[in-house]
Formats: C-alpha cells, structure tokens, sequence
C-alpha cells in the first residue's frame, strides 16, 4: 500500500497559518496608522513659548499624531484641565507652578523645557541701578509667577524691598512701563523688542535673566502622568516631536516664521523676524531640550531659595517631578546635538 502523500496537506495548512498571520499583521499595521488625536493646553494666551509646541505638532501631525492646542488664562488653570482629563499635555507651565501641583496631588510629570530664560529686570530710564529701585514699585505676572521669582531674586541680591504689584500680562506690564505706571518690570524678551520699537529710549535692560541664570529651566511641557504610564511609546514620540520641532525651529527660518505667523497672526511680520533672529543668535532654543537633573535641582533651588516653593531641594525626589528617563529615550532616538 502506498503510504499517503501529506505534503499538499502540509502545504495547505501552512498557507492557512501565513494567511491568518498577514490579516494579523495587516490588522495591526492599520491600527498603528489610525490616527490619534490628543489635547495640549497653554498656559497664557499665544506667545512666542508656544512656538515650539505648534512646530511639534505640525510635525507629528504629518505622523498621524494630531494635537489640538488650546490656550488658557495662566498656568493653573493649564494643571487644572489636565488633572481633570481635558487635556494630555501641558504647554507653557513653570517649574515652580508644576512642582506645586504635584506637592498638592496632582498627577502630571515634567517632560522638556521649550526654551532657556528670556525675561530681562527692565526699569524706567531714570534707574540705571538695582540699587536705586529700593522702595519702589515693580510689576509681576501673579502671586505664583516665575516673573515673581525672579522679583524677589533680585531683590535678595541686592538687598532692596520693592513693592510688587500684581499686573497679568508681560505685555501689560511694558505697556505700565513705558507709561510710568511701575517703576520696573520682568518683562519677555519679545515685548522687549515690541516696547523698543513702540517707545524708543524709553526704558533700560538693568539684566537679563538668561545671562545671570543660564542653567534654570524655565517654560516647560508636562503630561499627564496616568496617560504616560497607559502610552509610553506615544508619550515618547510626543516628546521627540518636541525636541524636532525645537530642532526645526533653529534650522528652518522660513519654517520658524511660518508657525510664528501661524501662531501670532496679528504680530508684525518684521518684529516675528527679529524675534526669531534674536532666538536663534543667543541659543534660547536648545536643541536637547535644556532639561537634565543638574539644571532641575538648580532651579529647584533658585525657586526654595526665592519662597516659591516649600522643599528642600538636597532630599526632593527630582523622579517624582521630572520624566528624565523618557526625554533621554527621546534623545537616544533622534539623536543628540
């Protein structure tokens, strides 16, 4: 008797595994292709922070990542919405406001810093000295602010007692300037070169921040800390496309105007210009993202040190604040400059 010839048998019930495989596989290919759609809130309206963010989107939507930006009145409310499940990330969001969230339990973890320091301490022409503002009145954002940090650091360092009033808005606050209404300011560096070309000779730069404090991380983009752990392959390629669009921003001046005009319709298009010029010249885009655990306890210190924040920076956790682990991820896979 013959014995039976199996190998058609064989054959048909590998092709049926093979086939069943490539569904699978074609399944899930077309899953990964979906898009995905995730929401960013800023914290102030546009500005010029939020030109990183909008370059980060505009590349990861060409990825099938698609983020809605959606601005707010300041930094708190910003924390509120993502604590609340409105948004995944948040845009525009200091340290010392961050860190207080989580001290007060909320759920985010810092990810990136978007830009160093652009704040200068601006007085009215008639003060050419730190010195000569004691008693005087010098404008900040809020009770909370980075722009009170850095009033209150100065004062300590040169030992004068200006009296701070509350003025939301660094544009505002030039605009007070320029009309004598305050004495002194922190103001932007973008209403800086506004206020210069508005009110030529009307104000000095006495310092500017990224000059005295090089190494404190300023503006940041945090996420939510549940959807990180849920997503971690997105939440990474998020924070790469932050890093690509900081990237971009520097490479690309048609690109860096492009999403300035995007983002800030209404702002001159030469004023966007040297705006970006003055950018790119003085490295205030860093191209790895600025945050590391050096420059994390530095300005955690600088913010204990000003009563911003009530720790102690030599036994804080800096895991329980900072994703170091995901943007160093982000870096080994895009690279570093």
């Amino acid at each position: 008797m013959r014995p039976k010839n199996t190998s058609v048998k064989r054959t048909s019930v590998w092709m049926s595994v093979l086939l069943a495989l490539a569904v699978v596989v074609a399944a899930c290919a077309e899953e990964e292709m979906e898009d995905v759609n995730l929401v960013a809130i800023h914290g102030s309206s546009p500005d010029f922070i939020a030109l990183v963010p909008a370059a980060a989107w505009t590349i990861l939507a060409e990825e099938g990542i698609n983020v809605e930006q959606r601005y707010v009145e300041d930094a708190s409310i910003a924390v509120q919405a993502m604590v609340q499940g409105e948004a995944q990330i948040g845009t525009n969001i200091g340290v010392n406001v961050g860190l207080l969230a989580v001290e007060e339990g909320a759920e985010i973890i810092d990810v990136i810093a978007t830009q160093r320091p652009t704040w200068a301490f601006v007085s009215r022409n008639e003060f050419s000295s730190f010195q000569e503002l004691d008693g005087k009145i010098v404008g900040v954002h809020s009770e909370t602010s980075f722009t009170k940090a850095l009033a209150d650091f100065y004062a300590r360092l040169y030992n004068i007692d200006m009296e701070q009033l509350i003025v939301p808005g660094s544009e505002v606050r030039a605009e007070a300037l320029a009309n004598d209404e305050i004495d002194a300011s922190v103001i932007d560096l973008p209403d800086i070169v506004r206020l210069t070309a508005t009110y030529p000779g009307s104000f000095t730069v006495l310092q500017t921040i990224g000059e005295t404090l090089p190494t404190l991380v300023e503006q940041d983009v945090w996420l939510a800390k549940a959807w990180v752990d849920e997503n971690p392959e997105l939440a990474q390629r998020v924070t790469e496309g932050l890093i690509r669009g900081i990237r971009r921003l520097i490479d690309d001046p048609e690109f860096a105007i492009e999403t300035a005009t995007a983002v800030l319709p209404d702002e001159d298009p030469a004023l966007l210009e040297e705006l970006i010029d003055e950018y790119a010249t003085r490295g205030l885009w860093e191209p790895n993202g600025i945050l590391t655990r050096d420059t994390a306890h530095f300005t955690i210190t600088f913010f204990a040190e000003t009563g911003e924040i009530d720790v102690d920076p030599n036994a804080i956790d800096l895991d329980r604040y900072f994703a170091f682990d995901l943007l160093n991820s982000a870096l080994d896979e895009v690279g570093r400059r």
